[in-house]
């Protein structure tokens, strides 16, 4: 059984005589006093061995570094084995390096990871916010009109005269900022008469069969939407997880300053029964508030 000072099995290992003290330490694997000088602590080749399998260290030849020789004694090296030697310490250095540039790599990959996941929950923030925004501003106006209606309900009915039949003007062209206003929009699922519903995406209006497979197959394409029932409306957002879009969905409204949600299922949970009754019930958490 050859042995090895602690240097020597920690260049093998390309690491610190403290770092492989250490190592030892926490493998429970004892240190062996040389026979003939009590002085050096060494260990065997199988324990640097098991020492590299648990930390997954390369490790060199242990036949390249010589037994271990007591303090004061001469050592009578052959020519060849020098040269065996300096291929020993050469080794563990470039095997050292090579480790630390992959734990490198992987702590960059581990901060990209990180920063996408930050920048999917910023944006994630910022709609939320913008949605709230929109939210406040129809409540404030609802809240405005409602004298407004009250009188207009008492106005008289005026007699409607008929106006002469005027050309139809063909619509002109949207400005590429109104485009670029609706494209950055949600679809819109509003209520229009009993058991009718109206789709409006940035293309324009969505012709879909309520709880049809193309009617899943579209809402799987999307990341959020607006949906307005005849008692209530709210915002749905997919989530998202590492930075991925998940298959579960979620309902918020925002009424002064104040967020009410409800968890709405997966994509193929997303029925128009189910839709209405979360917008009833978020409307009944606002009415209680």
């Amino acid at each position: 059984m050859a042995l090895l000072p602690i240097a020597d099995g920690a260049r093998l290992l390309g690491g610190h005589p403290k770092t492989l003290h250490h190592w030892l330490q926490q493998a429970n694997v004892p240190f062996i006093t040389h026979p003939t000088d009590a002085r050096i602590k060494c260990v065997t080749e199988e324990q640097i061995q098991q020492v590299a399998a648990l930390h997954s260290r390369p490790l060199h030849a242990p036949a390249t570094i010589g037994p271990v020789k007591p303090k004061g004694q001469a050592l009578h090296t052959p020519e060849p084995e020098t040269g065996h030697q300096q291929t020993a310490q050469a080794l563990p250095t470039f095997f050292s390096q090579e480790t630390e540039s992959i734990q490198r790599l992987l702590g960059l990959e581990t901060r990209v990871v990180t920063l996408q996941e930050q920048v999917a929950q910023l944006a994630l923030t910022l709609l939320q916010e913008r949605e709230r925004s929109v939210e406040h501003r129809i409540t404030t106006l609802e809240f405005l009109m409602q004298p407004f209606m009250g009188q207009m309900l008492n106005l008289p009915v005026l007699e409607v005269r008929k106006e002469p039949a005027r050309p139809v003007l063909q619509p002109r062209p949207l400005h590429p900022a109104d485009h670029l206003a609706r494209s950055r929009r949600p679809p819109l699922i509003e209520y229009s008469a009993p058991g009718l519903y109206v789709i409006i995406a940035k293309e324009g209006e969505v012709h879909l069969e309520p709880d049809s497979r193309a009617w899943f197959d579209w809402l799987a394409t999307l990341s959020s939407f607006r949906f307005v029932g005849p008692t209530g409306r709210f915002t749905a957002h997919r989530g998202y997880k590492q930075g991925q879009q998940t298959r579960f969905w979620s309902a918020s409204r925002c009424v002064r300053r104040h967020t009410y949600k409800h968890y709405l299922g997966v994509t193929e949970s997303l029925t128009l029964a189910n839709l209405e009754h979360t917008a009833a019930r978020l409307q009944s958490d606002v009415d209680a508030r």
